[in-house]
């Protein structure tokens, strides 16, 4: 077994295993990969995730020359720490989603600057869930500086104290205090208050259902975790798929906490789940949501539709999609609590959709697009 590392810092009770490797990772200017590569030679486990699959030999290993109890690091597995947890709702960090490097990137400035008046900054565990808000401060997650345009993601840098700072333009990240997107000029400071009470309580209901929890959902109540996240997964993909001319039902909705958000221009068929959409897009599907699950005053309250206009309502947007879209949801909506159920059958029942045919025909025009696309390519080349 090689030496114990000269340099290691501690970790925290509340930090992301990804997190501490990280900050040890500073102090050599290595990545966190080559850190495992170099704690762990030759073990085929430095690539997945180990903030939730810590292999048990490579820990044992690093906490060996780290000079650090494996029980005290292998308490910081989210798993261990929520053994509900639904970790098929984490961000990906292997380049096909939304992390821009190895580590989850939705972090609260005021976190950050209480790890550095303490020791150094860190990103605690729930850094790791797909949420809009760190609920233990009340602020907004941020995703990039705030000072300059990134290209890179952060990292962690050794200076008189271990700092998370941007690549591009060295700011420390706990500097960046943010306190949200400017609402709607238009929009009456009691009318921003109370939209942002419902998504913040939205997104306290997201967080306990990903913790395995009953949460409770918009127009509906108590239901359980699986309920929640599957209504927010399929109105989701609703919500963001692509129609024929490249456009989205999420397009149709205004809140007025977040006027400025650019249309969602789809450029593929693949859909885009929750968990991988940035912490604003986020609150901007969140927003949709509670419009389309809520009575009609706080439906127009998070959608921005005035009043001359029909109201985006559940029903609005199942009559309003393509047809492969209304069949997923039919489809899906088995899995969804029966209130809410019921609406969909009801739309199926007025429709007489034949689902099956309708999927069937859509994944085989799919096929064959993706076959036009790959003879195209080869005449090309």
């Amino acid at each position: 077994m090689p030496g114990a590392l000269p340099i290691a810092p501690r970790p925290y009770p509340d930090e992301l295993i990804s997190s501490w490797l990280a900050r040890i990772a500073a102090c050599y200017e290595v990545s966190i990969t080559e850190l495992r590569q170099e704690l762990s030679p030759g073990s085929s486990g430095t690539k997945v995730r180990a903030d939730v699959e810590w292999k048990r030999s490579e820990a044992k290993s690093a906490a060996q020359r780290l000079r650090v109890d494996q029980n005290a690091i292998m308490r910081l597995n989210l798993k261990r720490r929520w053994p509900r947890l639904v970790t098929a709702w984490l961000p990906r960090i292997d380049g096909k989603g939304r992390a821009r490097g190895e580590l989850d990137l939705a972090w609260c400035h005021v976190c950050l600057a209480e790890g550095h008046a303490t020791g150094g900054a860190y990103l605690d565990a729930e850094a790791a869930l797909p949420l809009i808000f760190c609920h233990r401060h009340g602020t907004w997650r941020q995703d990039f500086c705030r000072r300059c345009q990134p290209h890179h993601e952060p990292r962690f840098s050794w200076r008189t104290r271990i700092e998370f700072t941007c690549t591009d333009c060295g700011v420390p990240l706990r500097t960046n205090r943010w306190s949200g997107p400017r609402p709607a000029s238009d929009c009456r400071p009691e009318e921003g208050s109370a939209a942002l009470n419902l998504l913040f309580a939205f997104d306290g209901g997201l967080r306990k259902a990903l913790l395995g929890r009953s949460a409770s959902l918009t127009g509906v109540g108590q239901v359980s975790a699986r309920q929640f996240l599957a209504v927010l997964d399929g109105l989701t993909r609703a919500l963001l798929a692509p129609d024929i001319n490249r456009t989205s039902r999420i397009n149709l909705f205004n809140s007025p906490l977040l006027p400025n958000l650019p249309n969602h221009e789809p450029q593929t068929w693949e859909e885009r789940p929750f968990h991988e959409l940035s912490p604003a897009y986020r609150a901007h599907v969140s927003c949709a949501v509670i419009a389309l699950l809520s009575d009609e005053p706080v439906s127009r309250l998070m959608s921005g539709v005035r009043p001359a206009y029909e109201r985006h309502s559940l029903e609005w947007l199942l009559a309003s999609m393509p047809k492969w879209v209304q069949a997923t949801l039919i489809r899906e909506s088995i899995r969804w609590p029966a209130p809410l159920r019921a609406r969909v059958v009801a739309h199926h029942r007025r429709t007489g959709l034949d689902v099956d045919d309708i999927l069937e025909q859509f994944r085989a025009w799919l096929v064959e697009r993706e076959q036009r696309l790959r003879e195209r390519t080869s005449l090309i080349g």
